[in-house]
């Protein structure tokens, strides 16, 4: 018995190792795809991800899969569909934690979205970020699956930056009542997006489960023509119209990005790109990783980051020394300057007035401007003297 008992001791330590093993040693070698310099922003529907009744039967295979190829293609933000299991999520999250931080849905549907920012480009906004808190009307059009609304700051530049992500993943299917459902699900993003997230940077990634040329219904007008007449730019678009298919077993185009008027400089036209080779360095990815390829567009990470000096007054910068801190700040900065300056104004994003102080000394200044009953954002701090002006951009936190 004693032997018989240690036998099967070593038995299921084989067959562990076979299990566990064999998936790290066939993990596939998935290539780059991010570029160092850019803002890379993928998405994809990982088809049942951990479900042991649905999508891919071999569940240690497809997760091996789906984490080499996160971690593999150097992706800046992932935006993920049909994450069906939490254990499963909370292992790909705890792998990938030296690289990605993660947020996941919370509402009650099966297939949960999530999504997956690099750590050392951003950081989240927890108190902007979560599921979207629709109408019972509106959750019918998105079947029960609000946008995950995740906001994210950027880091290591000279200026920070917010982005507001918004993951879907609509209805399926090529019936008349999953078509008009789309249709409701794309008036409500717009009205949101026009409304509460209003003049933000804000990016729509997911599986629309629906083409943007025509419909997958009867080849009906696209359910997302409203967006399309308000001149909203979709990467995927390009895609779409060059003839790519993100499902793979139809060629079908139905994973989609949508970016608001306020990227529209930030994006970089031609860059989408959907993985359809993917195969290539995995082996049944179809049927053992996920029926739909990533796809991916670039952005311009420089001008995100950077503070922008405007035209003009960078010769001035050089010759006037001046120093506002603490920047970014939650109440007041302290203004210092070596010359006589004449008025400090803090100028908002649209260019309005919001703070003007002048100065009544004739040599060297300093003052303290309270900020606190502003609101977050990115101001400008206008400092003009002897009709000379230079400008420097400060974050309200």
């Amino acid at each position: 018995m004693q032997k018989r008992s240690l036998f099967s001791a070593h038995k299921c330590f084989l067959l562990f190792f076979l299990i566990f093993g064999s998936n790290q040693l066939f993990a596939q070698n998935f290539p780059k795809l991010g570029n160092d310099t850019l803002l890379d922003i993928a998405n994809w529907n990982i088809e049942w991800f951990g479900d042991v009744t649905n999508g891919p039967s071999d569940e240690a295979t497809q997760f091996a899969n789906v984490k080499a190829l996160l971690d593999k293609t150097e992706m800046d933000v992932f935006a993920l569909e049909e994450i069906s299991e939490a254990s499963a999520y909370a292992n790909l999250s705890t792998q990938l934690a030296a690289k990605y931080d993660a947020y996941i849905s919370s509402f009650s549907q099966t297939q949960k979205t999530g999504i997956y920012w690099r750590k050392s480009m951003f950081s989240v906004i927890p108190n902007l970020s979560y599921n979207l808190n629709v109408t019972s009307g509106d959750n019918y059009f998105y079947a029960s699956r609000p946008p995950l609304q995740v906001c994210l700051q950027t880091i290591g530049g000279t200026k920070i930056d917010t982005l507001y992500f918004l993951v879907i993943h609509l209805k399926a299917y090529a019936d008349v009542d999953s078509y008009n459902r789309r249709i409701g699900a794309s008036a409500a993003l717009k009205t949101y997006i026009e409304g509460t997230l209003t003049g933000k940077k804000v990016i729509v990634l997911g599986d629309w489960n629906d083409q943007l040329s025509a419909s997958i219904y009867n080849s009906a007008e696209s359910p997302f023509k409203n967006l399309l007449t308000a001149n909203y730019t979709f990467p995927s678009k390009e895609l779409e119209d060059a003839g790519k298919s993100s499902y793979a077993f139809k060629n079908s185009m139905i994973d989609h990005q949508l970016i608001s008027h306020a990227l529209d400089s930030f994006y970089y036209k031609g860059s989408a790109k959907v993985f359809s080779d993917a195969p290539t360095y995995c082996s049944g990815f179809s049927n053992n990783t996920s029926d739909h390829f990533p796809i991916y567009s670039c952005f311009n990470w420089k001008k995100l980051t950077t503070r922008i000096i405007p035209e003009g007054v960078e010769e001035e910068l050089n010759k006037i020394n001046i120093t506002i801190a603490p920047n970014p700040t939650n109440t007041s900065i302290t203004v210092q300057c070596d010359k006589q300056i004449d008025v400090v104004k803090i100028i908002d994003l649209q260019g309005r007035i919001v703070i003007e102080k002048a100065n009544n000394l004739s040599k060297e200044w300093q003052a303290q401007i309270d900020l606190s009953n502003l609101e977050a954002g990115i101001y400008f701090v206008q400092i003009e003297s002897q009709g000379k002006q230079l400008c420097r951009q400060i974050v309200k936190q």
